[in-house]
């Protein structure tokens, strides 16, 4: 399993300066990042080398700030490989409540982040199907 920090904030100019400045100044490595949006508040989400160490940086910073285990699943970077992994946990009621993704490495693997509503028994399938997980190292 994984661990995303999440970041909840206000949608002002700077913020995402400030945000990953945070990360800059405690020394620790962005290797994803996501933000959401709407015209008021943001979600900003990051992959990171050291997920404890930057979740207290925002502690400390006094940012409002969460740490989700999240699934990092590789995929072909082919067309279909997301959505036949994604159907294959539909197929067993799987919810998927967040979804992101990149390619990366030299051979161009995808690399799919879930949160999902029973990441155990998520696991559990993808692996069952042939699915590779990542783990922070690996990252």
């Amino acid at each position: 399993m994984v661990k995303q920090i999440n970041v909840f904030s206000e949608d002002q100019p700077g913020k995402l300066d400030r945000i990953t400045g945070v990360l800059a100044d405690a020394n620790v490595n962005i290797l994803a990042v996501k933000i959401s949006s709407d015209e008021e508040y943001g979600v900003f989400q990051f992959l990171v080398d050291d997920p404890e160490k930057g979740f207290r940086a925002f502690k400390q910073a006094g940012i409002t700030v969460s740490l989700k285990d999240v699934l990092t699943v590789g995929v072909e970077n082919k067309p279909g490989s997301l959505h036949h992994m994604l159907d294959t946990l539909r197929k067993d009621n799987i919810d998927i409540e967040d979804c992101h993704g990149f390619v990366a490495g030299r051979e161009k693997k995808g690399i799919i982040v879930l949160e999902v509503s029973d990441p155990a028994a998520a696991r559990r399938i993808l692996e069952q199907h042939g699915y590779s997980l990542i783990g922070s190292s690996e990252l």
